[in-house]
């Protein structure tokens, strides 16, 4: 029994070292998102441009500006480290990272077993 053990014992903290590893790399994917749509231009409807904030567990990724007008599309991406970007956000961009961020904290998660 004592080997039978030794090995479960083994097993398990391997298992809490992957776990560890799992855990931290988690950390680092997108788990916020925010978007808004919006008219960039008064003589365009439909609201087609849009900001889409994606942000990891510590508020950092990017966010993505997309301006439809008849005549042309933009799109723009501007990184965002620790919540904040060196770059001017717009009033749009701005909605889509708070949105990101008050959408993760408000959310609540559910375990199905």
């Amino acid at each position: 029994y004592y080997d039978d053990v030794r090995k479960v014992m083994e097993k398990n903290n391997a298992i809490e070292q992957q776990l560890k590893i799992m855990e931290g790399k988690i950390g680092l994917c997108v788990q916020k998102v925010g978007v808004i749509r919006y008219n960039a231009f008064e003589n365009v409807g439909s609201n087609l441009s849009f900001a889409i904030a994606l942000l990891d567990q510590n508020d950092n990724g990017f966010v993505i500006n997309g301006l439809y007008s008849r005549e042309s599309s933009t799109t723009y991406a501007k990184p965002i480290i620790n919540g904040q970007s060196k770059y001017t956000l717009s009033a749009e961009e701005l909605q889509a990272l708070d949105l990101a961020k008050r959408n993760y904290n408000e959310r609540t998660f559910e375990i199905k077993g």
